[in-house]
């Protein structure tokens, strides 16, 4: 079975240490970013084969995965990008997959459940 090539995007660290604990494998390896820019730069870096972002990366009123999810589509359109959200709403949910987002996940959610939904992303 081949790797899958991770990001991680989420601003709160302690997230992404347990987060990179749990889903890390022979299966999965994962790279984490705790802030928009970074999170672009390794993007345009490193191959992803899924990049799963936080809807909110900044305060309360910032939507910067949005601008990550568009930034991949547009520039690789390879990689599959799941969002995740403390704040999720229908309209927010119907505008990611509008956009292109292959998953859109809510907060809390188990590490399990998510590496299952990682390891059945398809490529393509």
């Amino acid at each position: 079975m081949d790797q899958k090539k991770v990001l991680l995007v989420d601003d709160e660290t302690a997230f992404l240490v347990s987060a990179k604990k749990v889903l890390e494998g022979p299966d999965l390896s994962i790279d984490t970013a705790d802030n928009f820019h970074d999170a672009i730069s390794m993007i345009e870096t490193r191959r992803y084969d899924i990049v799963v972002t936080d809807i909110r990366l900044s305060d309360v009123a910032s939507r910067e995965g949005m601008d990550i999810l568009r930034h991949v589509i547009e520039h690789h359109p390879g990689t599959k990008v799941i969002l995740l959200t403390g704040y999720g709403s229908q309209e927010i949910m119907e505008k990611a997959y509008a956009m292109g987002a292959c998953n859109y996940l809510e907060k809390p959610l188990s590490g399990n459940i998510l590496r299952s939904i990682l390891q059945n992303v398809r490529q393509g």
